[in-house]
């Protein structure tokens, strides 16, 4: 039975992306899906058949410095996008039959199934979080630089209750009665996750409301087109995210570390920086703001990341290794857990230099370890059925009501 599924997510490239080859597939199926997003990505969306849906959003005027390393502040931008989403949905729709949220919103998507009583599903496009592995904590209390704390702070910071009182006013002010700890907290009948389960953390510890689908591509078109090169030398992607990615310095160490080497550079520097700032570049060098990964990772033998999921699980997919330079907190991580399954190496933003950079490149494309370690994961992702699984889960659990 066709039903309106509506679809909440803020204007992040990471966050927008794994959930479109979904859309794509819930629409093939004859369900009438509204994409509540930003203006900023209404293009994108809209090509999956989608209808779109925009609301004021704030997102990218946040201080992305502060965001990556501050949660209080994260999570008050976060909040502030959920309040905008619920105005528009709340003035806009009606007749909606489910909701599905991307977890960064969850306080949107968790208020307007109780204000509707419809069923949610959340989209989780990067870890998951149990009792037995927390990705805030990780993110924000590591052991050293070396991995995710195994115990949780002693004391709640103050962020904590500031962030209670404002959820509760948010629901107060959408009519829902419930204990905010309990809104934000839950542990919903339905979680998408866009990681294999071998990928996650503690995944072992994690029950059927979990359903490990690992990355969901579709069509990428609006990404443009890319030609690989001539020769035979081994292509490398190097990649440091789409919204907020000001590294002017190691895009620079990238065009220097690869000048004059036997490998041929694909950089995409998004928005990050304009193309031409990075001068005349050498012949086994190509730059651009955008083009579809997923397609570059075909042909490549090695990839270069900050540690977006997106981009370290487009790799994965397609069996490349990684060299991992987590730029913040949100993705040491993802960092920590490719230099534990042996999948790449892991080095530091602060530190890297042109020679640490081409070491380091050298090495993984020598490393057979990684190599197989990568085929493996890619064998895993490719049982973990995408968006296929996905939609056939969402189906399932939308006909509850």
């Amino acid at each position: 039975m066709p039903r309106k599924v509506l679809f909440l997510c803020h204007p992040d490239h990471g966050h927008i992306i794994p959930s479109l080859a979904v859309v794509e597939e819930l629409v093939r199926r004859g369900h009438d899906v509204c994409y509540l997003t930003a203006p900023s990505m209404s293009d994108v969306v809209a090509k999956t058949g989608a209808t779109v849906l925009t609301y004021e959003s704030r997102y990218r005027d946040s201080d992305f410095s502060r965001l990556a390393e501050d949660p209080g502040y994260l999570l008050s931008v976060l909040l502030d996008e959920s309040a905008a989403m619920l105005e528009t949905a709340v003035s806009g729709l009606d007749g909606v039959d489910g909701v599905v949220y991307d977890t960064s919103v969850l306080y949107a998507g968790r208020i307007l199934a109780r204000r509707w009583g419809i069923p949610s599903a959340q989209l989780i496009p990067f870890f998951a979080s149990n009792e037995k592995f927390s990705y805030l904590n990780a993110m924000y209390n590591d052991q050293d630089g070396d991995g995710p704390a195994e115990e949780k702070p002693a004391e709640l910071p103050e962020w904590v209750g500031a962030t209670m009182r404002r959820i509760g006013a948010l629901c107060h002010a959408h009519g829902v009665e419930v204990p905010p700890h309990e809104l934000w907290f839950e542990v919903p009948e339905c979680s998408l996750v866009t990681i294999p389960r071998r990928f996650q953390y503690e995944g072992d510890s994690f029950d059927d409301r979990f359903t490990f689908v690992g990355p969901c591509v579709g069509q990428r078109d609006f990404l443009g087109e890319w030609t690989p090169p001539r020769g035979e030398n081994p292509v490398v992607l190097v990649s440091l995210g789409a919204v907020f990615n000001e590294h002017e310095d190691i895009f620079r160490a990238c065009v220097e570390a690869f000048g004059g080497k036997p490998w041929h550079a694909v950089l995409t520097v998004a928005e990050g920086m304009d193309p031409d700032g990075l001068g005349t570049l050498p012949p086994n060098v190509e730059v651009h703001r955008w083009v579809p990964h997923v397609t570059v990772l075909e042909h490549a033998s090695l990839c270069v990341t900050h540690g977006g999921m997106g981009t370290v699980m487009e790799a994965l997919r397609a069996g490349t290794p990684l060299v991992c330079v987590p730029t913040s907190a949100l993705d040491r991580p993802t960092g920590w857990r490719i230099r534990e399954l042996g999948l790449g190496v892991l080095l530091d933003s602060a530190e890297i230099t042109p020679e640490s950079l081409a070491d380091a490149v050298a090495s993984v494309l020598a490393d057979h370890a990684a190599a197989e370690a990568a085929a493996s994961m890619s064998e895993a992702i490719a049982e973990a059925g995408g968006a296929t699984r996905a939609a056939d889960r969402l189906e399932v659990h939308l006909a509850r009501r």
